[in-house]
């Protein structure tokens, strides 16, 4: 992998906090001590880092973090019944208020052409409701990308960094668990030639020590932060947003059938009524008689 690659995905937004960040982050206790022992412009530094970035590190980490999010995220669904914006328009669901969901509903019929299940419907199928709500959400989901909707994007980078978030969780916590062994070797605080421990140390650690133990303690509390609920919660903040795109969408269009036909009654409305008609005679009459019977017990 080259450098270019590498700050493409950089460049990306999605890719940068919601993969990359939660990444970085895991192995974060462990790069401190490193950069406070050999400087931030150390040669060897330097050249450490820029080896393991071109040899795909940082992609490495961002895909670590995806992967398992995405195997985090199965589990999750199953426990939840589906995704957030499945269960957000179900009627029996009750996270939304009846009328925001009755909005929601209306404005997916008016704007994208798709008539979602009443609730007795859903409650005979629950799985074709469910497929219709997904249907829906995959549509508004491909009619919503863009700058347009920055703030849809936003929330979506939201959810996907709370969900890698905790699904490293548990590497995270271990490097902070490193890293805090570290830290106590680096303070002196634990020293091993001869085997002993120090806690008077601990009152003046160093540079490099101190900032390691501040980081990793730190960080393991942080990572408790993120848990199934806060992934759940913003996955409905995010839902809530993808349907309130629905206003920024023009309503859907006739068929082509439909404005075909009204394209055609507005040019036979159109015709000048003092046109010449051309004079029948007495034959004539009575066939046209004949064909305006015929054309009119076809139309019954």
């Amino acid at each position: 992998m080259n450098l270019n690659l590498v700050l493409e995905q950089l460049r990306d937004p999605y890719q940068r906090q919601a993969r990359i960040f939660p990444g970085l982050l895991t192995v974060l206790p462990l790069l401190v001590p490193l950069i406070w022992i050999f400087g931030p412009k150390s040669p060897i530094l330097t050249a450490l880092l820029g080896l393991v970035g071109g040899c795909g590190a940082i992609y490495a980490l961002a895909s670590v973090a995806r992967g398992r999010g995405k195997r985090l995220e199965e589990k999750l669904l199953d426990r939840w019944g589906g995704m957030p914006t499945t269960l957000i328009l179900r009627h029996r669901d009750g996270f939304l208020d009846s009328v925001s969901k009755n909005r929601y509903h209306d404005g997916i019929k008016a704007k994208l052409g798709i008539t979602l299940p009443t609730p007795d419907e859903e409650r005979r199928d629950i799985a074709a409701a469910d497929d219709v709500y997904i249907g829906a959400t995959r549509l508004l989901r491909e009619l919503t990308r863009g700058k347009a909707n920055a703030l849809l994007l936003k929330e979506n980078i939201a959810y996907g960094f709370h969900r890698n978030m905790f699904a490293m969780r548990p590497i995270g916590a271990l490097a902070c668990v490193l890293g805090i062994m570290l830290g106590l070797v680096l303070s002196k605080t634990v020293q091993f030639h001869p085997v002993a421990f120090d806690v008077l140390n601990l009152a003046s650690p160093g540079a490099s020590g101190g900032m390691t133990l501040v980081v990793s303690v730190a960080l393991l509390f942080f990572w408790w932060h993120f848990n199934e609920d806060q992934v759940k919660r913003i996955g409905y903040v995010y839902a809530e947003r993808l349907f309130e795109s629905l206003n920024s969408l023009p309503t859907k269009k006739q068929s082509g059938t439909a404005a075909q036909a009204k394209k055609s009654a507005d040019a036979a409305a159109n015709v000048k009524p003092n046109a010449p008609k051309p004079k029948a005679t007495r034959g004539s009459r009575s066939t046209k008689s004949a064909k305006d019977v015929t054309n009119g017990e076809s139309a019954l």
